[in-house]
């Protein structure tokens, strides 16, 4: 279905980056206030967004020159989606404003420097509990569903978020932070995956080909920031409200990574299609370029694939490392500039994921 809705046509290079132009509209609540929307030029007028969620690049393309005497070179300014980790005073309800101080950070490093404030035997039990599962993630497969609170079905949220926006994550934590994982069981409901693929399969997404050389793969990617935050704008915060959060809790990056509190989100839906690609579908051991935190989050249920483990570097050690088993709905948080990562082949069937770099 994606391949027919997006034809054949492929993005190479700056895929995130689009032509388009600015409009004015009145605001919803019918005060006759006028805001200013971007709208990409390839997309529908459905696909717009506040214009402080764009921003602008220049470069240069090549045409046929007018007199027909060869190619001509020419600037040509683009537009890419960004994101305010900061809110702004009067900002938009869709920036993260996650507090890196909130009391409901639920980080659980070992490392001895995560861990004041946190006393008596609440404490203690809590790094028992975290010992348990590294050591279970060092010896065999875990599954995301087992981190899950009693009574929490697969592909349900989690008992919903907290006042501040916040989630419970489970982590999987080691001595060295930027080998930490974090999960996030049945994050994304039944009905945030139907957004997800509605989203993917607007008509202006088009298939990539970003990969580096040299990385050897088997899926299919396409890239989807600007109709995610256009079409789904209260899916994408919360999206953003869980990076945020993760970060947050243990990393620390993404401030101090930004350019003036300033993001800009590449968002993918990867496709491992085992009948499209006629062969197993898989992705080697790599990190991700210049994400200081990645989100995955799986799309398919676990009887639509066979294989397609989500693998981790090991978190001590010399040797192993760690397989996830995710559920659909479930989310893992990650270093991804940092921490190695890859999945065993799909042999069978189709797995779908939405990906996140920030």
């Amino acid at each position: 279905v994606i391949g027919d809705q997006c034809g054949t046509q492929k993005w190479h290079g700056r895929a995130m980056a689009t032509r388009g132009h600015f409009v004015e509209k009145p605001e919803a609540d019918g005060s006759g206030v006028l805001r200013r929307f971007f709208v990409a030029d390839e997309a529908s007028a459905d696909v717009c967004v506040d214009a402080d969620s764009v921003s602008s690049e220049w470069t240069t393309e090549s045409e046929t020159a007018s007199n027909g005497s060869g190619r001509a070179r020419k600037r040509v300014r683009l537009w890419r989606m960004r994101h305010r980790l900061r809110r702004r005073s009067g900002g938009n309800a869709s920036d993260s404003n996650v507090s890196s101080d909130s009391s409901a950070s639920s980080s659980t490093s070992t490392d001895s420097s995560d861990s004041n404030g946190e006393s008596g035997a609440g404490a203690a039990e809590q790094q028992k509990g975290e010992e348990t599962l590294r050591k279970q993630a060092e010896i065999s497969p875990i599954s995301a569903g087992a981190l899950r609170p009693p009574g929490v079905p697969p592909t349900l949220p989690l008992d919903g978020e907290s006042s501040n926006g916040t989630v419970q994550l489970q982590w999987l934590s080691s001595n060295k932070r930027y080998r930490c994982l974090a999960i996030a069981p049945g994050f994304l409901s039944r009905q945030d995956i139907c957004k997800v693929h509605t989203a993917a399969r607007h008509h202006s997404v088009r298939e990539i080909n970003d990969r580096k050389g040299y990385l050897a793969f088997k899926h299919r990617v396409w890239r989807f920031e600007l109709q995610l935050r256009a079409l789904q704008p209260e899916l994408y915060a919360r999206l953003m409200r869980l990076l945020r959060q993760a970060d947050n809790e243990q990393w620390s990056k993404l401030l101090k990574r930004s350019k003036r509190g300033r993001v800009y989100p590449e968002i993918e839906y990867i496709d491992y299609d085992v009948e499209h690609e006629g062969s197993a579908c898989f992705i080697e051991p790599h990190v991700d370029n210049k994400s200081a935190v990645t989100l995955v989050a799986m799309l398919s249920t676990p009887d639509a694939y066979v294989g397609g483990r989500s693998c981790f570097r090991r978190s001590e050690g010399q040797t192993g490392h760690r397989e996830l088993r995710l559920e659909a709905g479930d989310a893992v948080l990650f270093r991804g500039e940092k921490l190695l990562h890859w999945i065993t082949p799909v042999t069978a069937g189709r797995r779908v994921v939405l990906q996140i770099e920030l």
